[in-house]
């Protein structure tokens, strides 16, 4: 793996879509500027490239999903829910406290949406 290449993540070497790693003049807002990228993962990447290039949504997020006691541990807090047609519908609250976006296309999720790149 190319661990010198920015646009990829330095733990699986999948493209990581970070807006601030790219060569390209535009720096918009990216997804891993509001996440919580967990210090477990950041210690396990190269340190020639550590605050150079990003770890990948899907490494981040399979951190978060097979963490130990992820399920016990995200209490959901009074305020953070409502229910709506016999369904609990999570507020933007809970999913920032939960730290990352699970791509359900939740309807209150505060994280931006993957941008698709075109080979145009």
């Amino acid at each position: 793996m190319n661990v010198t290449d920015t646009n990829l993540c330095p733990l699986c070497g999948s493209p990581n879509d970070c807006q601030l790693c790219t060569p390209n003049a535009y720096k918009g807002p990216c997804w891993c500027a509001r996440v919580e990228i967990p210090e477990t993962l950041i210690t396990q990447v190269p340190a020639e490239v550590r605050n150079k290039t990003c770890i990948c949504r899907e490494c981040v997020m399979q951190f978060h999903r097979t963490k130990p006691n992820a399920a016990a541990s995200q209490r959901v807090l009074p305020g953070e829910f409502y229910f709506e047609a016999g369904l609990v519908v999570f507020t933007a609250e809970y999913h920032r406290r939960r730290g990352y976006c699970c791509e359900n296309n939740c309807r209150h999720c505060p994280y931006p949406k993957p941008m698709l790149v075109s080979n145009a």
